[in-house]
């Protein structure tokens, strides 16, 4: 807690190129921005700390709910960012109404800090949904995710997330890294094992 405290004191919001690990910035509430795998920004981070990991009632219901989905992960270095993968996630994004420049998506998915991807597919073999996201030897962070319109207001965005989250605490990992954080918006994170948010320089529960 100390060393995130020092860090956030007097700290500028955007640009930040910090000469500490990906792993420290992560744990000093930074967010990797998504147009240089180099750059960090501060906002409210949110995490899933790992050593409080328990389902609750609310998570199993999401599992049973969307068990029609499968998914698997690869390194991003074998992931096949091609004309087609691009097209249909642009056409995802332009649907579901984001501010997402198809240039940057390509950068996440080709040349960022992000080293695996998450393929989900439907009950027909149908990719609709790809996570994009960091694994170290302690942490990991799904970063990104981009899903068809067409189950936007169901049960997979969030399946996407806890399923990241399942996935970091069975290999040991210490945290789940969320992204950013509003007590306005994203209450399905608040429901997640462990979840704590960075605020005023220390990492609390909500």
């Amino acid at each position: 807690m100390l060393f995130a405290s020092k860090i956030y004191k007097n700290m500028p919001k955007f640009n930040l190129k910090l000469s500490f690990s990906i792993d420290k910035n992560y744990a000093a509430g930074l967010l990797p921005q998504r147009n240089d795998k180099n750059l960090f920004y501060q906002e409210t981070s949110c995490r899933s700390d790992l050593k409080n990991f328990s389902l609750s009632s609310e998570n199993r219901r999401i599992i049973n709910k969307t068990s029609q989905f499968n998914f698997q992960r690869i390194a991003r270095n074998d992931f096949l960012f091609d004309l087609s993968v691009q097209k249909t996630i642009y056409r995802w994004i332009k649907t579901l109404g984001w501010k997402f420049p198809i240039n940057s998506v390509k950068n996440i998915f080709t040349n960022h800090i992000f080293n695996y991807i998450y393929i989900w597919k439907n009950e027909n073999e149908q990719v609709v949904a790809y996570s994009v996201c960091y694994f170290s030897q302690k942490l990991s962070h799904i970063a990104y995710v981009f899903y068809n319109p067409d189950y936007s207001r169901r049960n997979l965005p969030i399946r996407l997330t806890l399923q990241t989250i399942i996935d970091s605490q069975k290999e040991g990992l210490e945290y789940c890294y969320l992204g950013r954080f509003s007590p306005d918006s994203g209450f399905y994170k608040r429901t997640m094992p462990g979840f704590e948010h960075f605020k005023d320089g220390y990492w609390v529960k909500y």
